[in-house]
């Protein structure tokens, strides 16, 4: 039998990585994702000769979408997109899920296409100074036009981020987020390393199936002030929305009205982000709190264990089983779901909610329910 929680689907589940034969070297590819350009995932050389790909090349966007986050509201969003081609870009909130290997030599270049200046700060990852994306600090910020190419070797696997640090203040509440995922290095490591959007993963990574996992989901949470995101579906000169952003709008008064998972809200939660799970699964939920205000993260009916904090591994004797976990803004929590019957972890079979306990979150604009739930 199969229960529910809530999670995210993401555009279509991507078929794994497959290697090519070469003239004599093995080659490695991503399944491609329709309409991105064929270098918006590179994979180079095995230089450790255990199997994967050890040099990874992601080339992303800056992309304005408008999407309809539930019925009949429509909300203008930045977000990180891969390089496209032709007239229909591969963007959607949140920004697209990065999964390298421990060890790999990563490049994310980052290919400004927008009007305002950006960055990227790879959050909470070992990298060098050089490559931490503040503007006028580590670097120049990326204006429009321009590239900047992110060189660090992925270090210490776990659950971490990655965001623009131009006016986070904005910049991040309007979609420049994405989740970053590095895997424990094992030979052999076949997986996808550019997910669109978030949800269930395509592909398990070795380690992940070695710790008796069974399916794997990667769920952002974001919280939005519409009137914030008004601002530039409403003007078209880039001087005016800068203006509005910054001198009219005060990031200090925001007011978040639509909560959203996946970067959708109740009841496009359902449709777009199930989480699907079968009695006697182990499941990991890797969480990300991408928006600017605290969270109780609240399971019915089930109690989860609490595996990882900001991508590290917590001590077995710490670790902890509860139905309501706090997850501060920016803070990542890993989570080992155990469904079925057991009368400790799991009730049992069922259709589950799983929300934001801060009740106004599970509303669209005050109007319930709506927000979060899934």
């Amino acid at each position: 039998m199969r229960g529910f929680l809530s999670a995210t689907l993401g555009l279509g589940l991507l078929a794994a990585l497959f290697p090519i034969p070469g003239h004599g070297a093995q080659h490695f590819q991503d399944a491609p994702i329709p309409g991105t350009s064929p270098s918006a995932v590179t994979l180079g050389r095995d230089l450790d000769g255990d199997g994967d790909p050890d040099e990874i090349t992601i080339r992303l966007e800056v992309i304005e979408v408008t999407e309809e986050v539930y019925p009949g509201e429509f909300v203008k969003f930045w977000v990180f997109a891969p390089e496209g081609q032709g007239m229909t870009p591969v963007a959607r909130v949140p920004s697209p899920t990065i999964r390298v290997e421990e060890g790999d030599r990563v490049r994310i270049i980052l290919l400004n296409t927008h009007y305002f200046p950006h960055t990227i700060h790879p959050h909470g990852t070992i990298h060098p100074n050089a490559m931490d994306g503040v503007p006028d600090i580590t670097q120049a910020a990326v204006k429009p036009g321009e590239s900047f190419s992110y060189v660090f070797t992925a270090k210490n696997p776990g659950t971490f981020f990655y965001h623009c640090h131009v006016q986070p203040d904005v910049h991040v509440l309007m979609g420049l987020v994405g989740m970053l995922i590095i895997e424990p290095n094992r030979p052999n490591n076949i997986f996808t390393h550019l997910v669109p959007g978030a949800g269930r993963m395509p592909d398990l990574a070795k380690a992940t199936v070695e710790e008796g996992y069974d399916r794997e989901y990667s769920l952002v949470y974001m919280d939005i002030d519409a009137r914030l995101n008004r601002i530039p579906a409403a003007y078209k000169d880039p001087r005016e929305i800068e203006k509005r952003m910054h001198r009219e709008y005060d990031s200090t008064q925001r007011q978040p009205n639509i909560f959203l998972l996946n970067g959708r809200s109740f009841p496009f939660t359902l449709r777009d982000t199930p989480i699907e799970v079968k009695s006697g699964e182990r499941v990991k939920l890797r969480i990300l709190n991408a928006g600017a205000r605290p969270m109780k993260l609240h399971t019915h009916g089930h109690h989860p264990t609490l595996t990882h904090l900001d991508g590290y591994p917590v001590p077995a004797g710490m670790r902890y089983t509860r139905d309501v976990f706090d997850i501060g803004a920016a803070q990542r929590i890993d989570l080992e779901l155990r469904p079925g019957k057991d009368d400790y972890y799991a009730s049992g079979p069922g259709v589950w909610i799983m929300h934001d306990h801060t009740e106004h979150t599970v509303t669209n604009k005050g109007i319930s329910p709506g927000g979060d739930i899934t």
